[in-house]
């Protein structure tokens, strides 16, 4: 339950209304041609998928780094100050999701830092790694809201590879539908208009399972989503 919800959290960050308008120009970044041009250009396909992975790889192992830092941070509280903690991170977290619903407004979830001119001329594998690094922090205050909520209940894991899991399935959750964009083409465009066309619907999704979260942390109730855990 808690891997999916990891997951889930990710794509949602990935459906996002500050990220997704801009995915077709960070497509074209990352394949070295538009995206509408995917679909004409079948012969490159393979040039395209690895340079897509290789972005998604970058995006995860910083999360990776952070899950397992926020395991080690959580590690040194004694469980009583632990389950404080947890608790008042549970207020915050309902908070951003009322923020997410639209009845609370941070502007700081609205902004972003563009890491991403820097890698605007196409290059190798590890110059689009390193975009997917930048990509993952630069975009940190705007995927805030499901970003924090995944690294409390990673400082709450019993290891630092069960935190750093968590985190990696995230970044997973975020990055799929780069590579399913990248694969599928021109045809994606479809896709993406769906999305923008229900980007208030999933930001309410996002809001309730943010609340519901928040609430479990709360009221002490998250072993019902964690037993399962095996990382």
């Amino acid at each position: 339950m808690t891997i999916w919800l990891a997951f889930s959290a990710g794509f949602l960050s990935f459906a996002s209304a500050c990220i997704l308008p801009l995915i077709p120009s960070y497509i074209a970044v990352i394949t070295g041609i538009s995206l509408t041009d995917l679909q004409s250009k079948k012969a490159e396909r393979f040039k395209i998928i690895p340079r897509t992975l290789a972005f998604v790889v970058g995006l995860i192992i910083p999360l990776l780094l952070i899950g397992m830092g926020a395991t080690a941070a959580g590690n040194l509280f004694t469980p009583a100050f632990s389950d404080f903690l947890s608790r008042f991170f549970g207020f915050i977290v309902i908070l951003f999701g009322f923020h997410l619903l639209g009845l609370l407004k941070f502007q700081l979830f609205n902004k972003d830092i563009r890491f991403h001119k820097a890698f605007q001329k196409k290059g190798g594998l590890i110059s689009i790694a390193l975009m997917g690094m930048a990509f993952g922090f630069g975009w940190t205050p705007c995927i805030g809201p499901m970003l924090s909520s995944i690294l409390i209940m990673a400082a709450d894991s019993e290891t630092i590879w069960q935190g750093g899991g968590l985190l990696s399935v995230y970044g997973l959750g975020l990055g799929m539908p780069f590579i399913i964009i990248g694969i599928a083409g021109s045809t994606s465009l479809t896709f993406l208009k769906f999305l923008q066309k229900h980007l208030n619907v999933i930001s309410v999704i996002s809001g309730g399972i943010l609340i519901i979260l928040g609430l479990l942390l709360v009221t002490g109730n998250m072993a019902y989503i964690t037993p399962t855990v095996n990382l």
